[in-house]
């Protein structure tokens, strides 16, 4: 766990010194993606079959088109063994440099999918109260019955009508 978080920090001040940030986190999100949908490239991660140099060599061929920092970057996660904390390194990374670019991830939860009309006025509220503008994700679940949740960072705030229905209950409980 701890090596994860080393991994995240180094590779974030690495690209925080070349400005390049955001061109890293969008490289490393490939990289991701590929490792969570395609069996053979993870598992040229995690095989013991073939050894490292020959993996970086591969990595190298196949990869060429990324940075030269994250073919180091993923160089060393190789020739450490640390293959299998891929996806967490690179998710410390992604939320070290939301942080650091003051982009705010908020989720929606909401009972219906709302148009885009209803996401915009909600993105341009947030934006007043965060004081930046956040990345929303809209989430459909039909348990919340109506209203919705935010979820920005750690914190909910939820005002669905199942959360209302169960405090209401527990207060006619207590009675």
């Amino acid at each position: 766990m701890y090596n994860t978080h080393k991994y995240a920090k180094a590779i974030f001040n690495i690209s925080n010194k070349a400005k390049k940030i955001t061109e890293t986190q969008k490289e490393l999100q490939l990289i991701a993606y590929l490792y969570k949908k395609n069996s053979a490239f993870r598992l040229l991660f995690i095989t013991k079959k073939i050894n490292s140099n020959q993996k970086t060599e591969i990595i190298n061929k196949v990869l060429n088109m990324l940075s030269p920092l994250t073919l180091e970057f993923l160089k060393i996660i190789i020739n450490n063994n640390q293959s299998n904390e891929l996806l967490n390194v690179i998710k410390k990374f992604n939320h070290l440099s939301e942080s650091y670019l003051g982009v705010n991830k908020v989720d929606i939860i909401t009972a219906a999918k709302l148009s885009d009309q209803e996401l915009n006025e909600l993105s341009q509220t947030l934006s007043g109260v965060l004081n930046n503008s956040p990345a929303i994700n809209n989430i459909t679940d039909p348990n919340i019955i109506g209203g919705m949740k935010l979820r920005v960072g750690n914190n909910v705030f939820d005002n669905s009508v199942n959360y209302q229905i169960n405090q209401l209950k527990k207060t006619l409980h207590n009675m």
